[in-house]
């Protein structure tokens, strides 16, 4: 997928407004998709999807007649976070019987500028008989030893003959723009991938890598995360009254029941209107304290030191309280201004700093952006971003994207960043905002993670009120709650008549082993031997929109076994539709 409007100049032209890139590619991304940046890359990639075959992971091997172009392709691959395979003694051995002793066996495999055919096609055969590798990249410059046409040919019959070359990705790079052509074109014949350029081929495998990353996102099985809980009515309840009561923007005291309504941490705040009250309450708290000016007026703290730390004493609270107030007086006189915020200091050694912010996007409704933060913090530039909803495994791909961007970084030797623990969060914020379509924008900056435990220091939270379709306002339609309802069954029994999870993979599976070949049949209309986690993931991974499915699900000891299914798919018109239902065969009659 290309997308236009990514300048403001561009947008302008265009009369549109395209929202955040960044939201674009987590999109698109969401969605199993490949993006491309321009149109050059994306015929290229259209050539590497049309005769390709699948990558069984990402490990590159590059052969090569020249030092030059393999460097090439190797700054390209470093450059977009690419790997490279490492080979087996095994393998190298082989080489080195097979090859001129001045050859380094190496990954790039430098054949050196007297290479001649016949190398090409033993290498060739030596690595298409190992495993060390999920694609082979083969490099061609310009060579008396090696004509262009006559080594396309030779390496064109020995693929097509080896017995393994099914088994491999493979892609070709013969350079030179006019004494190549004919090689290339040859290529093209064969249904074998061929660029002109070494990065150009490096783009394409990443392509590839990219395009199984987002694929295979797409049908893992979510964990089940501990622990997590909602209490959806309290939070309601507590957003409606500051609503009623014609608050816009709430800080971290306010926010503070929201969060934990959603199992999430906070400090233990306290609010004082003056230097006095501060004293009273850190002396009941417990020293170091800290102070945060309360004002919706100002946006950041920082413009007035609004924030001040490791207070140890009732003299530093008061100046420190004092100080606050002068400079707001100073710097902000219209400012209106509602105390300060007393916290006991937070435990920092050794923790790390990270910042969550929801935001909404014009075209894809509330985003999720995970980043460190700062008083210039461009999201674009410094976050990774993904749309609600969010299970484990999709914030688990945030958490590591962001950390391959360095986007967060190790801060800490001693307290190494909980993945799953922060993954964790971010589907509880992600549930919130979710559930409440009241809130515009939540801020929280920081958090403090420190091994496994995640503390909010400081939040904002923007509300208004809110009318209308809540489901209409997300680009991926959450899983249907209301839709859940508990039946009665003929023997008195109770169950759950629930949609499908992505997370019910497993009980699926167990289901189906339990319903008989002949069941099975006249459901499927086809015998049905086993079905592949992919088949699975179809089934339990749906939109809720066009395809829905139900289970009946029956509770026992803390864990769920599956009754039942019934699934409907509407066309496309969404008029007539589809549907089916497969009861397990013990439970019959």
């Amino acid at each position: 997928m290309i997308k236009s409007g990514r300048s403001p100049a561009a947008q302008r032209l265009l009369n549109t407004t395209a929202g955040m890139d960044p939201a674009w590619d987590a999109a698109i991304q969401r969605a199993g998709l490949l993006r491309v940046q321009d149109t050059h890359e994306l015929f290229s990639a259209v050539e590497t999807l049309s005769h390709m075959r699948p990558l069984r992971g990402d490990r590159l091997m590059i052969i090569s007649n020249g030092a030059a172009p393999a460097a090439l392709a190797l700054d390209a691959l470093w450059s977009r976070n690419g790997k490279l395979a490492t080979l087996s003694e095994e393998t190298c051995q082989k080489l080195r019987d097979a090859l001129p002793g001045h050859v380094a066996i190496s990954n790039p495999l430098d054949l050196r500028d007297d290479a001649s055919s016949e190398h090409y096609i033993k290498t060739l055969d030596i690595l298409l008989h190992s495993q060390d590798f999920d694609a082979l990249m083969v490099i061609h410059s310009p060579s008396a030893a090696a004509p262009a046409t006559e080594s396309a040919q030779v390496l064109i019959e020995a693929v097509k003959h080896h017995p393994r070359s099914k088994y491999v990705s493979l892609l070709t790079n013969w350079c030179g723009e006019h004494s190549s052509q004919e090689a290339r074109r040859l290529f093209s014949e064969a249904g074998l991938p061929t660029y002109r350029t070494p990065e150009g081929t490096i783009t394409a495998f990443m392509h590839m890598v990219e395009y199984r990353r987002n694929q295979k996102q797409l049908r893992e099985t979510p964990a089940l995360p501990s622990n997590l809980t909602s209490n959806t009515a309290e939070a309601h309840l507590l957003l409606q009254q500051a609503i009623a009561e014609g608050a816009t923007s709430l800080d971290t005291h306010e926010v503070q029941p929201i969060l934990q309504a959603y199992g999430m941490n906070t400090l233990p705040t306290w609010i004082a209107s003056d230097s006095t009250e501060a004293v009273h309450i850190a002396e009941q708290i417990g020293y170091p304290v800290a102070l945060k000016l309360r004002s919706p007026d100002i946006p950041h703290k920082s413009e007035v030191q609004g924030v001040m730390l490791y207070l140890r004493t009732a003299n530093e609270v008061q100046q420190a309280a004092n100080a606050i107030f002068d400079r707001v007086k100073m710097a902000w006189p219209q400012a209106r201004v509602h105390g300060l915020l007393v916290q006991s200091m937070a435990n920092r050694a050794g923790a790390q700093e990270l910042r969550v912010v929801v935001e909404h996007d014009p075209v894809f409704g509330p985003l999720i952006m995970l980043g460190e933060g700062g008083v210039e913090w461009r999201p674009e530039d410094q976050a990774v971003v993904a749309l609600p909803p969010l299970n484990m495994n999709l914030a688990r791909y945030l958490v590591i994207q962001g950390i391959k961007s360095k986007k967060i970084r190790a801060r800490s030797a001693l307290r190494p960043l909980d993945v799953a623990g922060l993954s964790q969060l971010l589907v509880q914020v992600s549930n919130l905002i979710v559930d409440c379509p009241e809130i515009q924008r939540l801020d929280i900056h920081p958090l403090l993670a420190s091994g496994s435990e995640f503390t909010a220091l400081d939040v904002t939270l923007d509300i208004s009120p809110f009318e209308g379709d809540n489901e209409s306002r997300l680009a991926v339609r959450p899983y249907p709650h209301q839709l859940e309802e508990w039946v009665e069954l003929k023997n008195g029994e109770r169950c759950l008549f629930r949609p499908i999870l992505p997370e019910d993979e497993p009980q699926l599976q167990q289901f189906i082993s339990r319903v008989t070949k002949e069941d099975l049949y006249y459901r499927y209309f086809s015998e049905i031997n086993e079905f592949t986690h992919e088949d699975l993931a179809n089934m339990t991974q749906i939109d809720y929109d066009r395809e829905m499915a139900f289970v009946a699900v029956r509770r026992i000891d803390q864990t769920e076994e599956i009754l039942g299914v019934t699934r409907a798919i509407s066309d496309p018109d969404n008029i007539d539709a589809e549907f089916a239902v497969l009861v397990r065969s013990d439970l019959k009659g």
